[in-house]
Parts: structure tokens; sequence; C-alpha cells
């Protein structure tokens, strides 16, 4: 999302009500008809699934809820997933027919909006493609890349990294091992410190 596009939406949004979330939090369950669009002041959050066996799949991961919500509140579908805060977030939220009279009246927002839902659609299919052709060393630097975010570390558990990846938490776990012991990321404090970028990067990339 485009920094003007961003400022244009948060001042829509901050008119609004904001909700607080703690960590852990499930905002939507599967059968819900959510009747306002969201838009994350702060935090992430998850959209998962979970299977019969009580296997967790997360589908997106960070800042889902406005594409989704909008999608809902413009298609009338219902949730299939589950989304959960995983870490205090703080949340708008608007009256979807509210977000509706906005988009038509704002046809330049829209645009942008729509494009920038394209490329959201776009880097999932590469994100699906990177999870299917990746070995376990690539997905765990892949994730651990994503979960930084441009800052130094971040804190989250194995069992989480498993369901971003579609791995087992004890090859999560075999991985991160092998990440820190080549001196790329070190584990402290309940927390991951990346200390070599270009290594990082290098790891996500790299051959079986």
């Amino acid at each position: 999302m485009n920094a003007e596009l961003k400022n244009n939406l948060e001042s829509f949004f901050q008119k609004s009500k904001l909700i607080k979330l703690k960590k852990g939090e499930v905002i939507l369950k599967p059968g819900d008809k959510p009747k306002y669009v969201g838009f994350l002041k702060s935090g992430y959050v998850r959209m998962y699934s979970v299977n019969e066996a009580g296997v967790e799949t997360t589908v997106q991961f960070f800042k889902p809820i406005l594409y989704l919500t909008i999608i809902f509140a413009c298609t009338g579908r219902e949730n299939q997933y589950y989304f959960e805060t995983i870490t205090p977030v703080e949340m708008y939220t608007v009256p979807e027919e509210e977000m509706k009279k906005y988009l038509l009246e704002n046809p330049d927002i829209s645009k942008e909006l729509m494009i920038c839902m394209m490329n959201l659609f776009l880097d999932s299919i590469d994100h699906c493609n990177f999870l299917l052709s990746g070995n376990a060393y690539n997905k765990v630097a892949k994730m651990v890349k994503d979960l930084t975010m441009g800052k130094d570390s971040f804190g989250i558990t194995h069992k989480l990294i498993a369901s971003l990846t579609g791995l087992t938490r004890e090859t999560v776990t075999l991985q991160m091992l092998k990440l820190e012991k080549n001196g790329i990321i070190e584990n402290r404090n309940k927390k991951v410190f990346v200390h070599d970028w270009d290594r990082l990067e290098g790891a996500i990339n790299k051959a079986d």
C-alpha cells in the first residue's frame, strides 16, 4: 500500500470506533458475517484454518483485515477462517455501508485500493508457490525475514512459525537452531535477533 493511499484511509478510519485487543484474541471465526470493515492502526493479525485433525494452517498474516472485510462487505460472503491477533492490536471499525459509500464517493482511492488488492493476490500466489517448492531451511529463513519486517528482532513461538510455513514444530526448531549455528540469528530472552541480513537472504535461496 503506497503512503498516500494509507494516509487517506487512515484519515477516514480515524473518525470511527477504535478497538483495542490483546495478543491471542480471535476477531472472527468461521461462519461469522462481519458488518464492518476493519483497519489496523497497529499490531499484526493472522488468518488461519483448522482441519479435522485440529492442525492449524495460516493462510495470511500481518494485516489481512482491511482487504478481507472489504471483500465480505462487497460480496456478502460468509467468512471461512479464524482471524487472531499475534500481537496487541488497535483496530478501527467502520460499518460496511459507510465504507461502500466512501469508496463510491472517492473513485481514485477505490482504484488504488483495487490495485493493492490485486498485488496482494499475486503476492499470495508467490507465497504459496514458495511454500510448495522451498525446503524447510528456506521456509523458516523466509518467515524470519517476514516477521522482522525491517526490525532487528521479533518474539513468536515455533508453533506459530510451523503454522505459517506448513512445517511441524520440531522441524521449525531444528531449522532455527541451524540458522543460529550459522551465525544468522540469535535466540535470546524469548526473542529472535537477526545478526546477518545478507546471509539470511542467502538462506532463503539456498538449495538442498
